[in-house]
């Protein structure tokens, strides 16, 4: 339930055991894999950076990374570009700095770039490695910056190397590759693609759905608030799971953590403003195969303590029927929840713990969610879908990018719906799962080899 993306022009990957980082970026040669200029580590492990406009941003970038603090919120105005400071506010970008440190000291080792994206290999700390990507617009400001660990991720030139690539992980694998003929989905690649696995915090599409409709039906707003209580604070991912009770954001505010940033605790205050059956009828509506499978649909707080407070009560939820699994339920104590976070580590979607779907049940839910999208003239749904686009996406091939994906341990989802500049809709859907939680755990190769699908949609 963790994110690879933090922002759609910010990410940190530090470990796939931070808490916002379950769905990652490129874990190839970056954004452009044919690259214009290239150099290479010295025998030193020191490169060359261009004494150009892309290469004085990402000399300016790692001074900051070296830095002991910084940058203040007036030269982050100065050097990140409008859209990328419409996401992350100027005074935010300090904290995202200090965050980014932690991966360091980094040593730059190569150095590849197209005039408008670089891509740098950086020596971390522990023999470790890092892609760091930065880019700039036509003003020659950043609107590009994210770090990640790297990978050596094979190159993927068929739907058939796609899978083999995936394969390998040694994960239970599931991919849904279609485009949308006007009437309904059409596969151009399916490999298990219904295939009933665990979706991460891609169930999180869902509540996303029944709070749309809720907004259409007149019964809520983007702009009415909901509060952290300890009735609703969960564990990470996210942000408000650390706010004061009492503290307040909108609706929208909410939507868009819960999207952009996997929060857990934004999630579940979602649940409880338009409650549990308004989200099971949600998924119903949005085109799942067989909702009975997200019945009773839990919240974050109710999976944690379901997974990871009594290895008793796996056996019993695993065993039991929904009606009893909703008694089950109602024994969720209120308060803070007594969970320790470190102690999320084995899988437990094999006793039926998490949210179940197809990624035919996906894409459908995609669909359903832009067709709801339509009618609501905020355009919140369709915006804030695309704030974590997941990987680095050609934008001349795709205008329009949603993205969610999670994990769990033993679970990794990826999923996109795409638009290409004819407006087709077309939609991507990996699913990996494992009683053995090291083989999703490969963060930066399978975002990488999601990437090469989505290259792949692209080709036709």
């Amino acid at each position: 339930m963790r994110q690879l993306v933090l922002k759609a022009s910010i990410a940190l990957v530090l470990a796939l055991t931070s808490c916002s980082g379950d769905d990652g970026d490129t874990g190839n040669d970056g954004p452009e894999r044919d690259t214009a200029a290239t150099e290479e580590a010295g025998a030193q492990g020191e490169v060359e950076i261009p004494d150009d406009p892309l290469g004085s941003q990402v000399q300016w970038v790692l001074d900051q990374l070296a830095a002991g603090s910084g940058p203040d919120p007036e030269t982050a105005a100065e050097r990140f570009d409008d859209e990328f400071l419409n996401q992350v506010e100027p005074d935010e970008v300090g904290p995202m700095f200090a965050q980014l440190r932690a991966g360091g000291p980094y040593t730059p080792t190569s150095f590849q770039s197209d005039g408008q994206v670089a891509t740098l290999i950086l020596a971390g700390t522990d023999d470790t490695e890092w892609q760091l990507h930065v880019g700039i617009d036509d003003d020659e400001r950043i609107n590009l910056l994210y770090i990640q660990e790297a990978a050596d991720v094979p190159e993927v030139d068929s739907w058939e190397e796609f899978d083999a690539a995936l394969t390998e992980t040694g994960a239970q694998v599931s991919v849904y590759a279609a485009h949308h003929d006007g009437d309904s989905w059409e596969a151009v690649h399916q490999n298990a693609g219904d295939e009933i696995l665990p979706l991460g915090s891609v169930f999180k599409l869902y509540v996303l759905g029944a709070v749309q409709r809720a907004v259409l039906d007149g019964e809520i707003s983007w702009e009415d608030q909901v509060t952290v209580t300890d009735e609703v604070r969960s564990l990470p991912s996210g942000e408000l799971q650390e706010a004061d009770t009492g503290t307040s954001v909108t609706v929208a505010e909410a939507a868009e953590k819960m999207i952009s940033i996997s929060d857990n605790t934004a999630t579940d205050m979602l649940i409880e403003l338009v409650g549990r059956d308004a989200v099971e009828e949600a998924v119903a509506a949005m085109g799942h195969h067989d909702p009975r499978l997200l019945d009773p649909f839990l919240t974050t707080r109710e999976l944690f303590w379901l997974g990871w407070s009594d290895p008793q009560r796996r056996e019993e939820w695993q065993h039991a029927d929904p009606e009893r699994r909703g008694a089950i339920l109602d024994d969720v104590p209120r308060g803070e929840l007594d969970v320790d976070a470190a102690a999320v580590t084995d899988p437990v979607w094999s006793s039926g713990i998490g949210w179940f779907a197809t990624g035919a049940d996906v894409a459908a839910a995609y669909e359903e969610l832009q067709e709801l999208a339509a009618e609501d003239d905020t355009g919140t749904v369709r915006d804030l879908l695309t704030i974590n686009p997941g990987v680095a996406v050609n934008e001349d091939d795709w205008p329009y990018v949603a993205y969610k994906g999670g994990s769990a341990p033993g679970v990794l989802s990826l999923s996109w719906y795409l638009e290409d500049d004819a407006s087709v809709a077309h939609t991507l859907v990996v699913q990996l799962a494992s009683d053995d939680a090291a083989l999703v755990e490969q963060l930066a190769l399978i975002a990488g080899i999601a990437e090469q699908g989505i290259e792949l949609l692209a080709d036709g």
